[in-house]
Formats: C-alpha cells, structure tokens, sequence
C-alpha cells in the first residue's frame, strides 16, 4: 500500500466517524430551516472576514459578538457549532499527528 492509498483510506475513515456524520446532519437541519440558514449564511460570512484579518473596526466586531449571541440562541446553531467543535477535536488531534514528525525534525 503506498502513502496515497493510506491517505485516502484515512479519508474514507473520518467521512464514517460519528463526529463528521453528525455535523453533516446538523449542517443538514440548518439548511432545512430558514433562521437558521440565514444565520449560517451571516456567520460563514463574518468568519471568512476574520480569517482574512477584515474585521478590525469596532462596529464589526460589537455586529460579530450579536450574530455570535444569536447563533447561541438559535438551538439548529447551536447544535451544529457544538457538533463543529467536537470534530475540530479530532481534526486538531489529527494535524498534530502529523505534524509531530516535522517538529520532532526541526527541533521545535
């Protein structure tokens, strides 16, 4: 088996995990309610601003921590942001396993 039949089985294994099946049902139900969608659509919005070092005024970050609030506020969110960070975990444990070898490498 060479790396990128492994790569690709790793694939096939994290789009089986309870974690990514549950986002996807989340995602699903958020898509299926229209606030809810709204919503996502605003936050996906906001968060590719912050990502992209957009969001520096005030007024844009007191917007930024009212949709946060609403996203709470709204149960489809909320449920699907709690689904989102228990796969971030997995994820995140992920790209340390990776990336252990490279920092072991360079001494980091």
């Amino acid at each position: 088996m060479n790396i990128y039949d492994t790569m690709n089985q790793l694939e096939r294994e994290f789009r089986a995990l309870p974690e990514y099946q549950a986002v996807v049902t989340a995602l699903a139900a958020v898509k299926a309610d229209e606030a809810a969608s709204v919503l996502y659509a605003k936050f996906i919005d906001i968060q590719t601003k912050m990502q992209m070092g957009q969001l520096i005024e005030p007024e844009q970050q007191n917007e930024a921590q009212a949709l946060f609030a609403e996203l709470q506020a709204n149960s489809i969110m909320s449920e699907l942001l709690a689904k989102e960070q228990a796969l971030q975990t997995i994820t995140s444990d992920l790209q340390d396993i990776v990336f252990k070898p490279l920092q072991e490498l360079y001494g980091q």
